[in-house]
């Protein structure tokens, strides 16, 4: 294929697209009024130029090939509700610009979204192209959301090639969709998959290159919060790649086991977890701090949700943890040679401060957890070891008001998401742990 068939009409979920005619010109006349713009590249507008492009143009753009440029109505009232098209095309290539328009009144209805699923899996699989690409300005939060639930890839930021709604100079996002992400999403049509991504401590910069693509193309992200209007420290991280965010509240701070504000917090996300596949989300993603499968929330919502859906296939992306973060902000070898680590998280009354007594005895690494409300018995059990002096001590780590210092500094309250790394006992110089 060479050229676009400019009588196309498509049908969506919500959406009509179809070719524009006379009859829209009252419409787009007003919309253009309004600031708003429903012609395709490098046409011009107003007056007998618009005339000449609804009776005559877009068909001419269709017939040569250069693109395509259809009318997005509404499929209950069939009023104009703005445009989508496609230009630039490489037919060699079989590579094309996509952009779309929908008019203020008609906004958040879903309308755009279902317009550019409907041109896109058309254009890739019976319009001749295989990459569709989408050019985004840098802080167009509502675009940048229709790209992501379209499927569509994030692939980079062009710095300084657009403009801001001021007139300033903006990045562009560029995203794309190809032809083969449509066959890998057909051939997992039947798949559900929640994914549990490690964000790290709360420094944007450690999350892995998987996690950020998983949470791009996940169709939902989920992240857990103390309060619905609280963000998180986990949401903080994620909104730094995609505005997918969705908080889901738990009862992170509860103490005692199994509350039962804590179980009805699992049910709850688990529950929102099902809704999303039943709505046909093919991929979950829940976003936790630190690793999934370390101290994580997401290991009660995963054995939750394999029991209301036992076909859901489960998987993780690793993430930093507050130890190696701090290990790597402070300079302490975590372990060298034949060294142990041992993690301890002071959150087990008695129990736990035997585990730690017993593993600073070893003379190996010890790292704490969570003593944020035991902080002073914690320091008391070092000093009582021998093994204060060398210990560090960080919170907040990669967030504003970040601290890392040494434990003996510390003085007054400590917060509960605190990390503490005791280093090994080394003597005899280089390699004496081998």
């Amino acid at each position: 294929m060479t050229r676009f068939d400019g009588s196309l009409r498509l049908e969506g979920e919500r959406v009509l697209l179809r070719p524009f005619g006379p009859a829209d010109l009252d419409a787009i006349t007003t919309a253009m009024r309004e600031g708003e713009n429903f012609l395709p590249p490098n046409v011009p507008s107003g007056g007998d130029p618009l005339h000449w492009w609804l009776s005559q143009g877009v068909h001419d753009l269709a017939r040569t090939g250069l693109g395509l440029h259809l009318a997005v109505t509404d499929r209950v009232t069939g009023g104009l509700s703005g445009a989508i098209g496609i230009w630039g095309v490489d037919w060699p290539v079989g590579a094309a610009l996509c952009g779309y328009a929908i008019r203020r009144p008609e906004r958040g209805r879903g309308l755009a979204t279902d317009a550019l699923r409907t041109l896109s899996r058309w254009a890739l699989s019976e319009g001749g192209l295989r990459r569709l690409e989408l050019r985004i300005r840098e802080g167009n939060v509502p675009s940048l959301r229709v790209a992501e639930k379209s499927g569509f890839r994030h692939e980079g930021l062009l710095r300084a090639a657009d403009r801001d709604p001021d007139g300033g100079i903006a990045g562009q996002h560029v995203f794309s969709l190809l032809a083969a992400d449509l066959e890998a999403g057909d051939s997992a049509a039947g798949t559900r998959r929640l994914v549990g991504v490690g964000v790290g401590p709360g420094d944007p910069e450690l999350v892995t290159a998987k996690g950020v693509r998983i949470l791009r193309e996940a169709d939902v992200v989920l992240v857990p919060v103390m309060a619905p209007d609280e963000e998180g420290r986990a949401e903080s991280v994620v909104r730094a790649y995609t505005t997918k965010a969705e908080r889901v509240v738990f009862a992170l701070n509860d103490r005692g086991g199994v509350t039962e504000r804590r179980a009805a917090a699992w049910d709850a996300a688990a529950e929102r977890v099902v809704r999303a596949f039943d709505d046909g989300a093919a991929t979950v993603a829940f976003a936790t701090i630190g690793d999934p499968h370390v101290y994580s929330t997401f290991t009660y919502l995963a054995q939750t949700v394999r029991e209301l859906r036992p076909g859901t296939e489960i998987a993780a992306v690793p993430g930093i943890t507050a130890m190696q973060d701090l290990a790597a902000r402070s300079g302490t070898v975590l372990a060298e040679g034949a060294e142990s680590v041992t993690l301890v998280p002071m959150t087990g009354g008695d129990a736990a401060f035997t585990a730690l007594r017993s593993a600073l005895e070893s003379g190996d690494t010890v790292v704490a957890y969570k003593f944020g409300s035991v902080a002073d018995e914690v320091i008391g059990a070092l000093k009582d070891a021998g093994r204060l002096d060398g210990a560090v001590y960080g919170a907040r780590l990669g967030l504003p008001g970040e601290e890392v210092r040494a434990a003996r500094e510390l003085t007054g309250p400590v917060p509960y998401l605190s990390a503490l790394i005791v280093p090994g006992v080394r003597r005899g110089g280089r390699g004496g742990r081998l």
